[in-house]
């Protein structure tokens, strides 16, 4: 990942990110003197958690902005891969840690935008890292204090990103009280009252240390510490719902897509070795309540049924509400990590449970399968990793991409802006060559005009301010409304993910030497690198 860094463009929110995260540290450098975070705006109910750290990262680092915040969104997305790496190991040994570890590796959606999300992925890895903490503090009642507090601590952090986490407060106490009935040999014998005053006073401590971190990191919520966490939950409950999007081969406004929007997105795009690793479990399951379990698997049992209770609770909650969402899955990214660690402890567990021999070499053949054709996939779609499609619900890239939305990022602008470069290199025009798309200019701005030469050749300008050079994704059907012939393309596994069009033809001495039309399934220039 670390090698393949600068492969990737920037987002379409980089921008807005990057200047929300430049205020908040200027907020806390002035004590208060910066009135524009405290703003009744959209960005200001988010808290700034990820946004001070990745700030600091850009302002240590001696790289460009633009690398060193995807390095410090790798930072995060690391801190993802070790916490399931920790609750595979402790659910099911060294094989669940280490599957669960190749699970999240191998599943696009997270390794995609582990480079260049900067709000969804570092809200999963704090997710993460927070639902581990809270698997630690399994000894009720002897539970150390320390523990839960800093569980606690970690959970607000995760609200520090988005005020969603504070629903891990809430499944800790549901998992703290099951391990103390379960030690206190329920329903038969009951824990004692200072058992229960002790888990409950652990509670309430780590939900005070939670909530403080959380406040200490969001501006806006110090205005009211108690009311505006829940005002900007209720806020983004009902956000954007007359946004359209491309859902099921047309466009519909979010709030008029069908409930089953989020579960229908993972089975879409969710590989099929998980399919694989959940059909292991069910067998494992199955073969398990046929002996008796001692105390550690009993326990070991609550824990992984807990935290397969969080995404089916979560996805019910938005199926019934029926909450609008838009860009697929990305809101509900944070429980991608958690559903790696789950298949790799089903999968841990086939394997060291009392099925045939044969068996096993049977299930680690198709799920070693599984593997190596989703590693397949991300290499042919690199670097545009997150767009990926499975067989067997989206029936691959080709019809996934015809019927719900791409790069709805525009990060293939950075390939079609790489053609250009190469097309026009050393060409004399009568005019600076106009190039628009239908994303932020910022991105356009930032690929074409990095060197000298980029800068001699083009300006990039408004979609309605005579553009020589239109680009356009699949987002919103862009590519069907946009005048002009198609030049260029990025395909990837036979989908087209970018178009660029040629609206008119700039002149240019070099013209007649110039390439026709090409397709691009694969980039072929390295990516530039980005300055401050």
């Amino acid at each position: 990942m670390l090698a393949t860094l600068r492969d990737y463009g920037i987002s379409a929110d980089a921008g807005v990110q990057h200047r929300w995260g430049r205020r908040l540290v200027r907020w806390y450098a002035t004590l208060g003197n910066e009135p524009r975070v405290t703003d009744n705006l959209d960005i200001t109910k988010y808290g700034g958690f990820c946004e001070v750290v990745t700030q600091l990262v850009v302002l240590a680092s001696p790289l460009g902005t633009w690398t060193s915040r995807a390095l410090a969104n790798l930072g995060f997305a690391f801190a993802g891969f070790g916490a399931v790496l920790w609750i595979g190991r402790k659910l099911a040994g060294p094989a669940g840690g280490f599957l669960s570890l190749l699970f999240l590796a191998l599943t696009p959606v997270y390794y995609g935008h582990s480079f260049y999300n900067a709000k969804d992925i570092p809200f999963a890895a704090m997710c993460s890292v927070a639902v581990a903490a809270i698997l630690a503090c399994d000894e009720w009642p002897r539970a150390s204090w320390a523990r839960v507090v800093g569980a606690g601590v970690l959970v607000g952090l995760a609200a520090a990103v988005r005020v969603g986490g504070l629903v891990l407060f809430g499944f800790a106490l549901v998992l703290w009280l099951a391990l103390l009935l379960l030690r206190s040999g329920a329903p038969s014998r009951w824990p004692p009252a200072p058992d229960l005053l002790r888990l409950g006073g652990g509670w309430a401590a780590a939900l005070v240390a939670g909530w403080a971190a959380m406040v200490a990191f969001w501006p806006w919520a110090m205005l009211d510490p108690i009311r505006n966490p829940f005002r900007a939950w209720g806020r983004f409950s009902r956000y954007w719902e007359d946004m359209l999007l491309l859902y099921d081969g047309r466009l519909q406004p979010a709030d008029q897509v069908a409930r089953f929007y989020l579960p229908n997105w993972l089975a879409l795009t969710m590989p099929e070795l998980y399919l694989v690793a959940f059909a292991l479990g069910t067998v494992a399951l199955v073969l398990l309540f046929r002996r008796p379990a001692g105390a550690d698997a009993r326990r070991r049992l609550v824990e992984a049924a807990w935290l397969a209770s969080i995404p089916v609770l979560l996805v019910t909650v938005v199926v019934v509400d029926r909450m609008p969402l838009y860009d697929g899955l990305r809101h509900f990214l944070f429980l991608v990590p958690l559903l790696a660690a789950l298949a790799g402890t089903c999968a841990a567990a086939f394997l060291r449970g009392p099925a045939p021999r044969l068996a096993k070499r049977a299930g680690l053949v198709v799920l070693g399968a599984a593997c190596l054709l989703t590693l397949v996939d991300m290499v042919r779609l690199h670097p545009y990793e997150a767009v990926y499609f499975n067989r067997v619900w989206a029936g691959g890239m080709k019809s996934g991409i015809d019927r719900y939305e791409g790069d709805y990022w525009c990060l293939t602008y950075k390939e079609g802006s790489d053609w250009l470069l190469r097309r026009y290199a050393g060409a004399q025009c009568r005019e600076k060559i106009r190039v628009a798309g239908h994303s932020v200019l910022q991105q356009i701005e930032l690929y074409l005009q990095e060197t000298e030469e980029g800068r001699r050749l083009f300006t990039p300008v408004g979609v309605g301010d005579r553009p020589d050079y239109v680009m356009a994704t699949t987002r919103f059907q862009d590519h069907l409304r946009t005048p002009g012939t198609p030049v260029f393309t990025v395909e990837r596994e036979g989908a087209k993910l970018f178009y660029l069009f040629e609206v008119r033809r700039p002149v240019c001495s070099s013209d007649s030497r110039l390439p026709g039309r090409e397709s691009a399934p694969a980039p072929s220039v390295p990516a530039p690198s980005p300055t401050r």
